[in-house]
């Protein structure tokens, strides 16, 4: 008997080693395969890298296999990069664009999803889908925010300068920046050694001024249509208005980049910087406390053309061509929702386009709500081209801006002749 219920014991023994081999087995088959999604962007702000990372560290909740390999790429070399990676084959599974109609060449050669389908867009408000989709309807980027193009000011540089109400017009700019340069305070950074600063520089008062009643100008010129010195003379007086106010910018602007620029306006040393919104992010991230706010950049005489220029025409975008493309949709899907929309707004100081979020979540952002949003004082430009596809133009663009800066004299003339010269050399090359 003895023998007999070693005998059991045995083959018992033997079974469950057996299944338990056999279960081991199973889930091995079954535990998903870890996996690398690599991500581009060009946010060089602290607060939008942590709303990156909290994005996809909840991704990971649900999918503890992923993980993330994100590179942050600075904005002077950004779209180049991106194009060099479509070269090599290596483009990532996701990527972050400001534009469609600045990079068109990403869709036409099949790097960019088409998401006209895709559920989640539901959650989006529809005007701010506009600006991702083309006329035969398809969306190619997930829209995250309404930014604007616009001046952002220090209030306690104003205040300690006596400026108690932002200036309206072009006169009472230039007197605001001879007044804050009468109290030593630098009236606008400027962070020229990173180049893409330079359009930036010129795209609040191009677009309000210029673009917002002309907004094929600059596809015109690509197309060679047009030249710098046409729209009705235009051009030249936006160039104008940029070497009146070169004179009040920060010593040596070449020799000071775009995160200088923004510890001189965080710390009140410099009251102003002309850009786009995301500025606020990144003066946010160096002095949480900063009293920051935005105005439309005044261009002309009359107060009612003070106008802030705002859109949503880019996001973020899948890779189809990845072998993760359903991994990388539904992160898509996880960035539409309100909870990822909250810590976007929180944390990169800017006004998401996800419905149901307001934009008075921060002080800042319930003030330009007030000022601007709600009474209609603004230019929609997503659908005008403020740059150029072909990258040798953005360059002649740029580098023609830079010598109009260097000119003591800041040459209006001078300049659109050396643009004109400059772009239809390239055409004729091209």
């Amino acid at each position: 008997m003895k023998n007999r219920w070693l005998g059991i014991a045995a083959l018992s023994a033997l079974l469950l080693s057996s299944c338990q081999s056999e279960l081991q087995d199973s889930a091995a088959v079954q535990a998903p395969k870890p996996v690398t999604l690599t991500w581009m962007h060009h946010f060089e702000e602290d607060g939008a890298r942590k709303w990156l990372k909290a994005g996809t560290d909840k991704f990971k909740q649900s999918h503890p296999e992923v993980s993330f390999a994100i590179e942050g790429i600075s904005g002077s070399i950004y779209m180049s990069s991106l194009r060099s990676k479509v070269v090599t084959d290596e483009m990532p599974d996701l990527y972050m664009i400001d534009s469609i109609s600045e990079t068109k060449d990403f869709i036409d050669s099949g790097y960019a999803l088409n998401l006209k389908d895709a559920p989640f867009l539901s959650n989006i408000e529809d005007k701010f889908l506009n600006g991702v989709r083309t006329p035969d309807g398809s969306v190619w980027a997930l829209p995250i925010d309404m930014n604007g193009a616009g001046i952002i000011y220090n209030k306690d540089a104003f205040a300690k300068a006596g400026i108690t109400h932002i200036p309206e017009t072009w006169e009472q700019f230039l007197a605001v920046c001879k007044r804050l340069q009468k109290q030593g305070i630098i009236p606008i950074a400027a962070g020229y050694k990173d180049s893409w600063t330079i359009s930036w520089d010129l795209n609040p008062d191009l677009i309000a001024n210029l673009l917002a009643s002309d907004p094929d100008w600059m596809l015109r010129i690509e197309q060679g249509l047009a030249g710098f010195d046409d729209g009705q003379g235009r051009f030249a007086q936006v160039l104008t208005r940029f070497g009146q106010r070169l004179a009040y910018t920060n010593p040596n602007p070449f020799e000071t980049d775009w995160n200088q620029a923004l510890g001189l306006l965080a710390s009140g040393q410099a009251a102003m910087i002309i850009n786009g919104t995301w500025t606020v992010d990144g003066v946010k991230s160096l002095e949480p406390d900063s009293r920051i706010g935005l105005f439309a950049f005044p261009g002309t005489d009359d107060p009612k053309d003070a106008k802030f220029a705002v859109k949503s025409t880019g996001g973020i975008v899948v890779n189809p061509k990845s072998p993760h493309v359903e991994l990388a949709t539904e992160i898509l899907e996880l960035f539409s929702t309100q909870e990822v929309g909250r810590v976007f707004q929180q944390d990169k100081k800017a006004i998401s386009v996800i419905k149901g979020l307001t934009p008075d979540l921060d002080p800042i952002y319930a003030e330009f709500n007030r000022l601007y949003l709600e009474p209609s004082r603004t230019v929609d430009w997503s659908h005008i081209t403020a740059g150029f596809e072909d990258q040798r133009l953005n360059k002649a663009y740029v580098n023609a801006l830079t010598e109009f800066i260097v000119d003591k004299d800041h040459n209006v003339e001078k300049c659109i002749d050396a643009l004109n010269q400059s772009f239809n050399t390239i055409r004729r090359r091209r």
